[in-house]
């Protein structure tokens, strides 16, 4: 064990840059190929949450990150993330936070414009799974097929390609066992 005074005060063996070389998600540890060519063990990286709510994004081949020698132990080390590099650009240029994934997928929000917006590439799907319910406040325009399993209700009405279900007339009736025309 180091007494105090042995403990390195120089930063560049505490504090080194480097790009993940490999990554074991089984194991959620990576190798970084450091700035000097040399090459860490197998570390942990930085998450944004690890406690009671937790993350996963592990990091990429490539990605450039600093990494921190606890003790100015590299067998001790953690990479920390989220350095932009040449390789690496960053996701945006302006207030809009967003976020990019490898397949073009980009989750985005816009504070100026109040916008929340997903956007998935070609052949992307979405699943939402919310046994209590899922509730919109608000307008909903859907652009394409809708399918229900179930029952759809409307409160106040259903209007279909422009006629609606509450108050619409049919022609040409005759009381008895006769059957209506259609909706007009």
């Amino acid at each position: 064990m180091r007494s105090p005074q042995d403990a390195p005060t120089d930063p560049d063996q505490l504090i080194r840059f480097g790009t993940i070389a490999s990554v074991d998600l089984g194991a959620a540890r990576c190798v970084v190929t450091l700035d000097d060519a040399a090459a860490t063990g197998p570390i942990r990286w930085f998450e944004a949450r690890a406690g009671a709510t937790r993350t996963w994004s592990p990091p990429s081949i490539g990605e450039q990150v600093m990494v921190l020698c606890a003790g100015g132990e590299i067998g001790a080390a953690v990479a920390l993330r989220g350095i932009a590099s040449d390789a690496n650009p960053p996701a945006g240029n302006s207030l809009v936070e967003n976020i990019t994934f490898s397949d073009g997928a980009v989750l985005s929000y816009d504070p100026a414009a109040h916008a929340l917006a997903f956007a998935l590439p070609a052949g992307g799907t979405m699943a939402i799974t919310a046994p209590g319910g899922v509730t919109i406040t608000g307008d909903l325009t859907i652009n394409g097929d809708a399918t229900a399993t179930g029952t759809v209700t409307g409160q106040a009405d259903v209007v279909a390609a422009g006629i609606s279900g509450k108050g619409h007339h049919h022609g040409g009736i005759t009381r008895g066992t006769a059957l209506a025309d259609g909706p007009q």
